[in-house]
């Protein structure tokens, strides 16, 4: 079974949204496209620019605790949430994605 974080990704890279924020363990967060990840056996790792130390870091996926995506610049994220929404149920279907202002 793939991590949820993972799962999202994956499928928000193949909607056109490849390069997301990734939040880690550490409470730092990391800029990453989807091409910059790997299969390391069974397990997708994210392979993040550390610039303060100036290493790349193989990141687990599954241990990162959240996942966000940055709207265009100039794009308000509050208007943005409808367009993410949209790509997440044309990725799991439009019943896999409840909005809270539905129903």
């Amino acid at each position: 079974m793939t991590d949820l974080i993972t799962e999202l990704w994956s499928a928000l890279s193949g909607a056109g949204l490849p390069e997301v924020m990734l939040y880690l363990p550490d409470g730092s967060a990391c800029r990453c496209h989807w091409d910059d990840t790997a299969l390391v056996g069974d397990l997708r790792v994210a392979l993040l620019a550390d610039q303060e130390r100036k290493i790349v870091r193989i990141m687990p996926i599954s241990e990162c605790k959240g996942i966000g995506i940055a709207p265009p610049k100039g794009v308000d994220p509050m208007g943005y949430r409808p367009m993410v929404q949209s790509k997440l149920a044309e990725c799991f279907g439009p019943g896999a994605i409840e909005s809270r202002d539905q129903g």
